[in-house]
């Protein structure tokens, strides 16, 4: 491996890793989808979900990029023959990151950075809900908003060009400390509020009647794009871990430092909607639109209270963003003849513009509001069904099934214990039951249900 493919330390590894899945889907998609699908009975099938599947699925990814040592499409072309199909799992991957950025560029990009300055500089303020969503409606692929994106996308640039070492990881190892401080601070704040311990008990209490196909396959949707499974970065990031280095402690750590902020978000805006009688059920505009009304019933800090807040949601995609980008990026150079700095200018430039049409198809008044697609999905739901319906599934689907019975459970293993310690948690043969057994039930189970919840089968 060359070492400008590498991580500074192993802390560096760990929060960058954990960076990238700590972002829109936690702090904007989680809450929406608690509320969305019973709040406690999500809440439990998700967590089981995070440790049955996620996690055996997480390592198994960032394994095979460190066999590799090489971005997935190229990595599975270095393993298997460019003529593979196994290469199936390489473009999968990189295809669903694309649409990821794409659609995330939208919320983090443009959406997010201008509701920082909304909600801190009073413009919200003394509105009611439905002249919020009015706000919002016009706001989204406004000028305004591309002109937010264009800037937010220059910062990123600035971070891909300084490299892994001296951008990516940097920036990430100082947005997640500072995202843990605020992101508790909130949670303590949101649940001294009164009537907030209706809406804890709602959060935490699973009522086991409303679990059922939809609701698992929303966890299980959940589980995918909030650790980052089949998206690319996995692999990606775990072509820059040597091979001396421990791998199955730090993505376990990883998972859980994720699963800690998702459980986190959940505990900050249940509580708060519930003290200010607010439905938790507001989709995916909850933090635009339900969230601000949320600030304005809470006096006079409620303004503090959401600068806070929407600083968080910008931090966390930002650093989520950055880490998917990085992986294209490496894919492109991995696949190509082009140099980081044309790769970081051609793959900025393509996902800013899409992502830009994306969020002008979201304005009502836009021309583009109204086009269809497959299964009567908008622009927007149409981009998200192919990178988080299709190819994010598939991928780990292969990933898993090449892994484990095309490599083996024991190859898998020793290539997923190397460099850890003696005394260190590794993957021994009394787990090789459950992956050859157990997980390929989840594996299947989830990603009908994920292809269920989309309205496909």
């Amino acid at each position: 491996m060359q070492e400008s493919r590498g991580f500074a330390s192993r802390i560096g590894f760990i929060l960058t890793m954990a960076a990238f899945c700590i972002g829109i889907g936690n702090l904007w998609k989680f809450p929406y989808v608690v509320g969305a699908n019973g709040g406690g009975a999500f809440l439990l099938v998700y967590l089981i979900l995070v440790v049955v599947l996620g996690i055996p699925l997480f390592i198994i990814e960032v394994t095979l990029g460190r066999s590799a040592q090489l971005s997935p499409i190229a990595g599975m072309s270095a393993l298997e023959g460019k003529k593979s199909l196994w290469s199936a799992i390489g473009w999968l991957e990189a295809i669903g990151m694309f649409g990821v950025s794409v659609f995330s560029g939208t919320v983090i990009a443009g959406w997010s950075p201008g509701y920082i300055w909304k909600v801190a500089s009073g413009q919200l303020s003394g509105l009611t809900a439905d002249e919020i969503g009015g706000v919002f409606a016009s706001f989204a692929g406004s000028n305004a908003c591309i002109a937010w994106g264009a800037l937010s996308f220059a910062l990123l640039a600035a971070c891909l060009l300084g490299g892994v070492k001296k951008g990516v990881e940097k920036v990430c190892s100082i947005l997640l400390p500072t995202l843990f401080v605020i992101m508790i601070g909130l949670a303590v704040y949101a649940n001294t509020l009164p009537g907030s311990s209706a809406g804890l008990k709602w959060y935490l209490t699973p009522d086991f009647s409303k679990i059922n196909f939809s609701v698992i396959g929303a966890a299980t949707a959940q589980v995918f794009f909030s650790i980052g499974i089949g998206m690319c970065v996995a692999f990606v990031y775990g072509s820059y871990i040597k091979k001396d280095s421990g791998l199955v402690g730090s993505m376990t750590t990883t998972a859980l430092l994720d699963t800690f902020i998702a459980v986190l978000a959940g505990l900050i805006c249940t509580p708060a909607l519930f003290a200010f009688n607010m439905e938790p059920t507001a989709g995916p505009s909850l933090i635009f639109v339900t969230l601000p009304a949320l600030f304005n019933a809470m006096g006079g800090f409620g303004r503090l209270f959401g600068t806070l807040f929407m600083l968080c949601v910008f931090a966390a995609g930002f650093s989520s963003l950055l880490g998917g980008l990085e992986a294209l990026v490496a894919s492109i150079t991995d696949s190509t003849k082009l140099s980081r700095k044309k790769a970081v200018a051609v793959l900025l430039i393509v996902v800013y513009g899409l992502s830009m049409f994306v969020t002008r198809s979201m304005n009502p008044e836009s021309s583009v509001s109204g086009w269809k697609f497959a299964f009567d999905f908008g622009l927007f739901d149409f981009i998200d069904f192919i990178a988080e319906g299709l190819c994010m599934p598939i991928a780990g689907l292969l990933m898993y099934v090449y892994a484990i019975w095309k490599w083996g459970y024991k190859k898998f293993a020793d290539e997923a214990n190397a460099g850890t310690p003696e005394g260190k948690f590794k993957l021994g043969d009394n787990f090789a039951w459950y992956f050859k057994y157990v997980l390929p039930f989840f594996v299947v189970f989830g990603v009908y249900c994920i292809l269920h919840s989309f309205g496909v089968i």
